[in-house]
């Protein structure tokens, strides 16, 4: 690597480019060094110094720069996550933060794709809901993202990678309390739709529903699938063929109850909370089902909340490059019929 002539100025860009951090980082390499990992540090600080990179100091009258803050989810087409992020976006607007959301879209390929975006536009810190709900799930970007001195705050789904905090909803507590509505009902046969039987978020919920029905004469019917809505209609429609038919659901978020719904529909059966239908129950809600009048025993989560803790942390994060991986939990709560809150 050789050093560039008197006459080409070295830019703070070019500095990041050739020591594979993002500009933020070698910014705060000299304004703000404790920071940084000791071993970041000095290697933007050799990279700088072979490059001949001169830091000038900050004009007195200069505004000070926003902070930048990029959100990264899984299905911005998912009520859930829509509604998230726009808590984010109105809380960084509101604290003078500049947010960029991006969608990954369910794929591994384009969650990689939108990390190394974020990471080539400097953000000081990444709001990230993987696409994954298996704790496993560790892509390499995680790494990259360690080397950039990026602060990463997990949303909903937790995974054991480098991060700097998370905000996760009490999925347990979710469960029990979906199962002792359930177990108020007049219910013989109750069918749970579900995602993946390894998904975190699955366990939590399926445990706290079966420590609720335990003791009672409910006969209780597992699918573990996708928490998406497609799959869940395919299998409910074949199951809706073969008697005996549920006489209460419990679907495991919003899109799985829209596919329970779907099912229903094409299988020209009553349609669950309708006469002659099945009682129906969805943890997460389903955005406007009053509207189509559907009213629909629900939990529901705070998101502006959840939304509301995650930069809290990513703050924390960035005033004092603590890692010190803070875990915050949110408590859904029961939403039935007439209720206005």
């Amino acid at each position: 690597m050789e050093s560039s002539s008197p006459s080409t100025r070295v830019r703070l860009k070019d500095v990041a480019l050739e020591a594979g951090v993002s500009t933020i980082t070698v910014s705060r390499a000299f304004s703000a060094p404790e920071q940084l990992h000791p071993q970041t540090r000095q290697r933007v600080l050799e990279t700088a110094r072979t490059m001949g990179y001169v830091a000038r100091q900050r004009a007195a009258d200069t505004p000070e720069r926003c902070p930048v803050i990029g959100v990264i989810n899984p299905q911005l087409n998912n009520p859930f996550f829509h509604e998230l992020a726009c808590a984010v976006s109105q809380l960084g607007e509101a604290r003078r933060m500049d947010v960029l959301i991006m969608d990954s879209h369910d794929s591994p390929a384009q969650e990689e794709a939108a990390v190394d975006r974020l990471i080539a536009c400097g953000v000081d810190g990444i709001i990230l809901t993987v696409i994954s709900s298996d704790r496993r799930y560790r892509p390499a970007y995680f790494e990259r993202l360690e080397q950039a001195g990026i602060a990463v705050i997990l949303m909903d789904r937790e995974v054991a990678a480098p991060h700097h905090g998370g905000v996760y909803i009490d999925n347990l507590d979710c469960g029990y309390q979906a199962g002792m509505w359930m177990r108020r009902q007049p219910v013989e046969r109750l069918l749970i739709l579900s995602g993946p039987s390894d998904s975190l978020v699955t366990i939590g919920r399926v445990s706290g529903i079966r420590e609720a029905l335990a003791g009672s004469d409910i006969a209780l019917e597992v699918h573990y699938g996708d928490f998406s809505m497609a799959p869940v209609g395919q299998f409910l429609e074949e199951r809706l063929a073969r008697p005996p038919l549920p006489d209460a659901l419990i679907g495991l978020n919003n899109q799985i109850t829209l596919g329970i719904l779907s099912a229903y529909r094409r299988a020209g059966l009553p349609l669950p909370e309708q006469p002659g239908g099945p009682r129906l129950f969805c943890i997460d809600g389903i955005a406007g089902a009053e509207l189509l009048g559907m009213e629909i025993p629900s939990i529901r989560h705070d998101l502006v909340t959840m939304a509301t803790q995650a930069m809290d942390l990513i703050k924390d994060a960035l005033q004092s490059g603590s890692r010190r991986g803070t875990r915050q939990v949110v408590r859904g709560h029961l939403h039935l019929p007439g209720d206005t809150g």
